[in-house]
C-alpha cells in the first residue's frame, strides 16, 4: 500500500455500529466511552449548544416586536435604507433588523 506523505489511513466502522456495539462488554464500552470523551473535548466540539426547536435570542426578540414597528423595518428597506442604518435609528441590534427583514422572504 502506498501512502502519500501526510495522509492518514482511515478506520472503517462497521455499517450497523449499534449493533455491533452490544458485543462489547462493560469494560471495554466504557473504555471506548472514555476515549470518544477524549476526542470530542480534544477536537473542542461540546456538542449542540442549543436544542433545535428552541428558539435562539434573535427569532424571540424579533417576534416580540410590535406588527407596526416590522412593518416600518420592511418599508425602510424597500425605500433602500440599508439594515444598520434602520437599526440606529430605531435604536435595535442590526441581527434583529436583518432577521424581521429576513422573515419576509
Amino acid at each position: 500500500m502506498l501512502l502519500i506523505s501526510g495522509a492518514r489511513p482511515r478506520i472503517r466502522l462497521p455499517s450497523d455500529l449499534p449493533s455491533s456495539l452490544k458485543y462489547l462488554d462493560d469494560a471495554e464500552l466504557c473504555k471506548l466511552r472514555e476515549a470518544v470523551n477524549g476526542e470530542i473535548e480534544r477536537r473542542g466540539q461540546a456538542g449542540p449548544k442549543k436544542q433545535p426547536d428552541q428558539p435562539d435570542r434573535l427569532e424571540r426578540e424579533a417576534a416580540q416586536i410590535p406588527e407596526g414597528k416590522a412593518n416600518l423595518i420592511r418599508a425602510s428597506s424597500k425605500a433602500g435604507i440599508k439594515p444598520a442604518a434602520i437599526a440606529r435609528t430605531l435604536q435595535m441590534s442590526p441581527a434583529v433588523v436583518r432577521r424581521v427583514l429576513q422573515d419576509i422572504r
